[in-house]
Parts: structure tokens; sequence; C-alpha cells
């Protein structure tokens, strides 16, 4: 008799062989049972809480083109993990501009006008700044539990930039220097950036945001 042998789609799941028991239809419904139930830590940070961005390397580098270098990573976009072992290829960035690169877990690499991204769940990379011809700056994107620094310059109301890619599921002020930083009553934060306040001049601190 045939081994049939199915490797379920959700979470990669080996089902039972057949032809060997009997009991076929029992052990294809507790498989299937344990592939739509089963949870692992990663679906509770990323597809349920729509953590999205980049967790190690993918750094961006300027190029004589207007193809940006970029390194491998690990990524998470949509609530899949995407990990390049070698540096994957993009195409060229917007010529004469500032550009932001996303990926999405269906489509790809893409560039986008603005920090937050076209698709719900995708994970920026970084800034790209290129003239006719080449990439002359880029700015990377703040890592997932990445840190973003805030340095007002004085008292009174600011905005930080944050480069998630996304609205942050939360944040914390670790000041670094005396004085003191908090959040503005409302919004705390959006897709592009931190609402700030400052005590005083000369206050900074380090923001841990996920």
């Amino acid at each position: 008799m045939a081994v049939t042998r199915t490797i379920l789609a959700r979470k990669g799941l080996i089902q039972s062989q057949h032809g060997l028991t009997g009991y076929e239809a029992d052990q294809d419904a507790n498989w299937a049972l344990l592939d739509a139930k089963v949870a692992f830590v990663s679906d509770l940070q990323f597809p349920d809480l729509g953590i999205n961005g980049v967790v190690y390397g993918f750094a961006l580098s300027v190029s004589s083109t207007l193809v940006p270098g970029l390194a491998p990573g690990i990524l998470y976009a949509q609530g899949v993990r995407y990990a390049a072992a070698s540096a994957p290829a993009v195409a060229a960035a917007p010529a004469n501009g500032t550009s932001y690169l996303f990926y999405n877990s269906v489509s790809g690499f893409y560039y986008f006008p603005g920090p937050a991204g076209a698709a719900l769940g995708d994970a920026l990379l970084g800034r790209v700044v290129a003239s006719a011809n080449a990439v002359s700056a880029v700015t990377a994107a703040t890592r997932v539990f990445g840190y973003v620094s805030a340095a007002p310059g004085g008292a009174g109301n600011f905005a930080v930039p944050h480069m998630l890619g996304r609205t942050p599921v939360g944040a914390v002020i670790l000041m670094t220097s005396g004085g003191s930083i908090w959040f503005q009553p409302s919004p705390l934060f959006d897709a592009s950036n931190l609402y700030l306040t400052a005590s005083g001049d000369g206050a900074t601190a380090a923001i841990q945001v996920w």
C-alpha cells in the first residue's frame, strides 16, 4: 500500500503516514486541529500584536548607482518571518528625491514616498536619498525593540521621527540626562513621530520603541 506524507500549510506539522494503522481519519483530524490551534511565541509578538519591522541586519548603504547597498538580515512583514542569508536584490530608487524602502511578504521590496508603508504590516528598511544617478545618503529603520534618541535643546513640545514604518505598539522613555522628557497627552505617537515635551534645556533621552 502506498504511503502518503502530508505537510500542513499553517505551521509545517507533518501528518502521520497513511496505510499503517487503519486510523487515518482520526489521525488527520487530530493533526488538522493541532495545525489550526498551535501557537508560537512569534505569533503573539508579530501577527497578533502587529509588530513588524527589521529584527537584525538589512543595513542600507550609499551607492554610485540608484540601487542602494543592502546587507542580509531578518525581518517580519505581515507577521511572516523573512530571512536573507545573502544580500537581497532591490530595484533602483526613484531619482532626485527621498524615498523609503519597504518589504511586503507577498510582493517583496518597494519604494514609497512616506515613512509609513503602502499596506498594513509592511516592514520599513530605511530612508534613501538619491540624486539623478546615485544614492547619496541612507538612514536605517529603527529595529523592532530599537532605540530613538531625543535631544530637544530646550523646554516645550517637540516631535521625533521614530522610523519604525508604522505606529508603535508601545514606547518607554529612558532619561540620559537631568531634567525630564514625557509624552504629550494626545497623540503619544503616530505612524511617523513620537510627540514629546521637555522640561528644559539639555534634557536628553533614549526611547525604546516596538
